[in-house]
């Protein structure tokens, strides 16, 4: 058929009953593959979203714990050091006095004077110790064989951030580092 009726015989045909003269469906759309899976990979997506900020989290809370582990280690070190030089003087003339070919190339350490200079260290503004939460002095701290200083020191450190995995340790965790200077 040609002529001016036979476009309209096309559009009306067996088996054209299903387009328009656009060319489009008419009714509901057919579901292609991809629009069934895009709620599946929104969800998937979040969730690995949630799963990688929880981790970051995560490190970035235990880093944060253990740089303060590594400034408490810093303060014990500083004041083993000056702890160190802490001489017991009435040792120390005893033993040049009592005894001058022993033991006069040391400086003698005891338990006592350990304790004062680090208790004097710790108080003085300018330690740092206000910068630790709950800090103390915890045993062993003094000396164990005249000559050498031992400091130990127990602080609470808070992760900044929470995430569900640590919630445990919302509390803080307690850190705990000793440290040794030779008097000499």
């Amino acid at each position: 058929m040609t002529g001016p009726g036979a476009g309209f015989a096309a559009l009306t045909g067996p088996g054209a009953g299903w387009r328009r003269a656009s060319g489009k469906r008419r009714g509901r759309r057919m579901p292609t593959p991809a629009t069934v899976e895009d709620g599946r990979i929104l969800l998937l997506t979040l969730a690995f979203g949630a799963l990688v900020l929880t981790l970051v989290l995560v490190v970035a809370s235990a880093s944060a714990v253990h740089i303060e582990r590594k400034r408490l280690l810093a303060l014990a070190d500083t004041v083993a050091a000056d702890a160190a030089d802490a001489v017991d003087e009435v040792a120390y003339y005893q033993g040049l006095l009592g005894d001058a070919g022993a033991g006069a190339t040391r400086v003698p350490l005891t338990s006592a004077t350990v304790q004062a200079a680090v208790r004097d260290h710790l108080l003085a503004p300018a330690s740092g110790a206000s910068n630790f939460e709950g800090l103390r002095v915890a045993e062993p701290t003094g000396t164990p064989d005249g000559v050498t200083a031992q400091v130990t020191l127990v602080a609470l450190a808070r992760p900044p951030m929470v995430p569900w995995p640590i919630v445990p340790w919302s509390e803080g965790i307690t850190m705990r580092v000793t440290s040794t200077a030779r008097a000499g």
